[in-house]
């Protein structure tokens, strides 16, 4: 499958990463093909509610929905973040080392108010650690767009916090507010260091649909992660530094979730209802006699 379309395999990585140092991003549109799209789309979402399944699912943080273990379900996604363009652009911009840091597939629902944040940090605290993220559009997206203060890599570091109020921003950078309304497909690519956030959509029946996977410089520690191994085909000691074999995962996996942060909706209410159901019948059917068992088996 192709993962690039063909206008977006004329890019030369050496713009990319000038537009990085300059602007502190880079985007372009459709950069990916529908197919790529719609398979990665298609393998994060087949299993959304896995309670008690052995199958590997999501999870849900209240309006938002998460599918972490994209190395495990995706091959296509597996073969964008391992593709020689991201290679290219991670060396020449950070240097000979560099790692996966954290990745998601996730659904933002209408209401859901995303602050203003660097993410040149850990899940303990602020890092000056070097590092970028990648962004691609699942559908088209025409408002809840990705947005970034454009030059805030240059001076972000100097603060020792790493969130900012909405009042903050629109006070002193409005100016410098870019917003990426583009089509499905499209890709963004931006310094950790830089101020950015999704505009906040109150519209409850929206739902906005990207893929997340940042890189960074330093290899001592990441989010651990599942690999399918089915999905490498090469191995060379490059792949073994960008996935982290052999080194630390002792990053606790974004987001923190628990039974209570599940949302309540007519799904789960009919998986529950179905449970209760089974579990309240079962103790019964365990006492029929062999003949009933086997005429209820017939219509199941």
């Amino acid at each position: 499958m192709q993962i690039f379309t063909s206008e977006f395999k004329e890019v030369d990585t050496k713009e990319v990463v000038r537009n990085l140092n300059d602007k502190g991003y880079f985007a372009f549109p459709s950069a990916l093909t529908k197919n790529a799209v719609t398979t990665i789309e298609s393998d994060s979402t087949k299993t959304k509610i896995n309670l008690n399944s052995n199958l590997i699912g999501g999870v849900f943080f209240e309006k938002q929905f998460y599918q972490t273990k994209l190395l495990s379900v995706s091959k296509t996604f597996y073969n964008f973040a391992t593709s020689s363009f991201v290679f290219k652009v991670c060396r020449q911009y950070l240097g000979e080392e560099f790692r996966l840091k954290a990745l998601r597939y996730y659904e933002t629902y209408g209401g859901h108010h995303m602050q203003w944040h660097t993410d040149n940090k850990t899940d303990r605290e602020l890092a000056l650690i070097p590092g970028i993220i990648f962004i691609f559009y699942v559908e088209d997206v025409e408002d809840g767009e990705f947005q970034y203060v454009e030059g805030s890599h240059l001076y972000s570091g100097k603060n020792a916090y790493s969130d900012y109020s909405d009042e903050f921003i629109e006070n002193n950078y409005n100016e410098k507010i870019k917003s990426f309304k583009m089509g499905s497909g499209s890709l963004i690519i931006y310094n950790t260091y830089g101020i950015h956030r999704a505009k906040p959509v109150k519209n409850k029946n929206f739902v906005r649909k990207s893929v997340f996977f940042q890189v960074d410089s330093n290899l001592k520690n990441a989010e651990p992660r599942i690999v399918n191994t089915e999905f490498i085909t090469e191995m060379n000691t490059q792949i073994q530094m960008f996935l982290g074999f052999g080194l630390s995962g002792k990053y606790d996996v974004f987001p923190k979730t628990k039974l209570n942060s599940l949302p309540l909706n007519i799904r789960l209410i009919v998986i529950f209802r179905n449970y209760f159901f089974y579990r309240l019948a079962r103790p019964i059917y365990n006492h029929m006699p062999n003949f009933i068992k086997s005429f209820i088996k017939k219509f199941k």
